[in-house]
């Protein structure tokens, strides 16, 4: 097509932009949602994953990535979980030990299996509790890395649960993330609630928050080396042996259709809403993977024998 003339309006000089630049989009390549999750099971079977393990790890590790964190997403592929396990700081194909079960409450040793498959298990544990018993809770130590607890408590909104998640401890070298929550929201997207050590050290109540993670999460599941292990607390609730699902679905509706508006010309959304948005919009155009983090899986996919990955658009 031919260019068109400038108009005499737009005369003002352009700033001429160095070859080397980048333009910033060319830094993310976008990847489809299932190839890249099913990249990094491969890679964990290859490191010892079970298979039945493997897809809900990389599903935990992927959800960084797939609701606009990057920073606590697949990139830590190669930065914390393959040298954990390399180290022998987890096992993956470690068996968990029931050490005490009390119908709705357990204490469960996880023989430091990798938290990215532990986490979820403890829930979905807790989930089948819960549906028995309206809750359930497992007290759990022995648990690797598992990235953001947020992930593992929205393994009850599927069920109609409301998911729970505290964590004391960890490894010197890795941030926790001590609080996550997730519940459904009625009519509107779920409530997923993640937070880190930075968002709660800005606050002054963060001793008292500190505490009271570490009395749940390290103290009940007798944690005893906090720089080399991790205990949580995992919690389902079924609000429907409370109420009738009607209720529940017409309050939670009220609740969170209250909290939306606009504040100063900009949006007012709950956590859960833009993450939410965010995910579709990798399902539809693909994830966005910087390039670095890019190179690492295409060079571990042609290690494995596999395609590296196919870009999107």
């Amino acid at each position: 097509m031919p260019l068109r003339p400038r108009s005499p309006r737009l005369s003002r000089p352009v700033p001429e932009v160095p070859a080397d630049t980048p333009i910033p989009e060319q830094a993310w390549h976008r990847v489809a949602v299932d190839e890249l999750v099913t990249l990094v099971s491969v890679v964990l079977m290859a490191q010892g994953f079970p298979e039945e393990r493997a897809r809900p790890a990389a599903e935990a590790l992927c959800h960084g990535d797939l609701t606009g964190a990057p920073e606590t997403g697949v990139g830590e592929l190669t930065r914390v979980h393959l040298p954990a396990i390399e180290s022998g700081l987890v096992s993956p194909a470690a068996q968990p030990l029931l050490i005490a079960d009390r119908g709705a409450a357990a204490l469960v040793d996880y023989r430091r299996a990798s938290g990215l498959w532990a986490v979820g298990d403890a829930m979905d544990r807790a989930v089948q509790r819960a549906g028995r018993f309206g809750v359930g809770l497992l007290s759990l130590r022995g648990v690797g890395p598992f990235g953001r607890v947020g992930h593992h408590a929205a393994r009850a909104l599927p069920h109609g649960m409301i998911g729970i998640v505290m964590a004391a401890g960890g490894y010197a070298d890795q941030p926790v993330h001590p609080l996550g929550m997730a519940a459904p929201a009625g009519a509107y997207p779920e409530f997923v609630f993640d937070i880190d050590l930075a968002d709660a050290a800005r606050n002054p109540q963060f001793a008292g928050f500190a505490l009271m993670v570490d009395v749940l999460a390290g103290v009940l599941s007798g944690v005893a080396d906090h720089e080399h292990d991790t205990g949580l607390l995992v919690l389902a609730i079924a609000p429907t042996t409370l109420r009738s699902a009607d209720g529940f679905y017409r309050a939670a509706s009220a609740v969170f259709g209250s909290m939306l508006g606009w504040e100063g010309g900009t949006p007012v959304r709950y956590p859960g809403w833009r993450e939410a948005q965010y995910l579709e919009q990798c399902r539809a155009l693909g994830v966005p993977l910087q390039a670095a983090v890019r190179r690492q899986l295409d060079s571990l996919a042609l290690k494995l024998g596999r395609a590296p990955l196919t870009t999107v658009g």
